[in-house]
């Protein structure tokens, strides 16, 4: 944990484990199934910790992928050169979709990630009162967006949250915490994917349920006016 943003020199010591986890190994005498094995029960789980706190930079992933290929079909750390019979996209692919199942490090860092959004909307407990009095303050979760301040790991639920939402649908409740334009809350779709021409004009496209619904007529204004055919969509 750090007060500023981990660079990438910080993530050097999960490479250094990465390193001597291969180094100790003799793969070699391993067949790609043994290998497989070893991929995913030990490689990928030396990340589990810093994965589910923190966002992994582009650069780390592309390095601990090609430590992850290269222990796959070389065999390990030494220099001489295999054939890759397989893209490494394909092989991180489930076995039913033509892959041998090797996790993939930044699906499953997003999905980590996401369990912080998803118990911060479900639960309530002492972090997450925490973190609602330093970053939402009197806003719901889905109104928020990222600051240039925020911490490293706020950053990176803020980065998910869209694709986190989007799987689920809301409880309406009181209606403060669901989007009136952007969240699922009536029908299979939000209502701006619903009705686009219309959300692409409203003012408040972040307004929430309940401040739409809190007057009669609905608490809706628009940048143009809805006439003829553009009341009609």
């Amino acid at each position: 944990m750090h007060h500023r943003q981990l660079l990438n020199n910080d993530w050097r010591k999960v490479e250094e484990c990465f390193e001597k986890k291969l180094a100790c190994w003799k793969a070699k005498h391993l067949s790609y199934r043994g290998r497989l094995i070893l991929l995913n029960s030990v490689l990928s789980s030396l990340l589990m910790f810093m994965m589910f706190f923190f966002e992994i930079p582009k650069g780390v992933l592309k390095k601990l992928n090609h430590y992850r290929s290269r222990f796959f079909w070389q065999g390990g750390l030494d220099k001489k050169k295999k054939y890759h019979l397989a893209k490494w996209d394909i092989l991180c692919r489930p076995k039913d979709q033509g892959g041998l199942g090797v996790i993939d490090l930044e699906v499953q860092n997003k999905c980590l990630l996401s369990k912080w959004i998803v118990n911060l909307l479900n639960s309530e407990d002492t972090w997450q009162s925490l973190l609602r009095n330093k970053y939402l303050s009197t806003k719901s979760l889905p109104q928020v967006q990222a600051k240039p301040n925020d911490s490293h790991f706020w950053r990176g639920l803020m980065k998910i949250k869209e694709e986190v939402l989007a799987c689920g649908s809301f409880q309406i409740k009181d209606g403060k915490q669901t989007r009136f334009w952007e969240d699922t809350w009536v029908g299979q779709r939000p209502i701006k994917e619903q009705y686009p021409s219309i959300y692409n004009i409203a003012r408040q496209p972040h307004a929430s349920v309940a401040s739409v619904l809190s007057s009669e007529p609905l608490n809706i204004s628009f940048r143009r006016v809805l006439v003829n055919e553009k009341l009609q969509k």
